[in-house]
């Protein structure tokens, strides 16, 4: 299976860094990506794949973000490629 899309996620400090950086590289609808519920709903369904999303700095995102954003946003990931066949999240740290 070849990847359609490709999306290198670094320096995530806040959410808010998580959505402008996947927006910027993914083909989402015309809704502004704002929450954790957007972003699973656009990632579970609304892309065409295959989609690779690699994760770099996790370390130094968990610790930007704190625990309990870092686990959301990682939950969203795994959620979604629960979702689909078509989407691989790689995290490195």
């Amino acid at each position: 299976m070849s990847i359609t899309q490709k999306v290198v996620l670094k320096h995530i400090r806040k959410l808010s860094d998580a959505y402008q950086q996947l927006t910027a590289q993914l083909d989402f609808s015309n809704d502004p990506i704002n929450n954790l519920d957007a972003l699973y709903d656009e990632l579970s369904a609304s892309l065409e794949g295959p989609i690779q999303i690699t994760w770099e700095n996790s370390a130094e995102a968990k610790g930007a973000l704190g625990k309990e954003d870092y686990a959301a946003l990682l939950a969203v990931f795994e959620d979604a490629a629960a979702e689909r066949d078509d989407l691989t999240v790689i995290i490195k740290p």
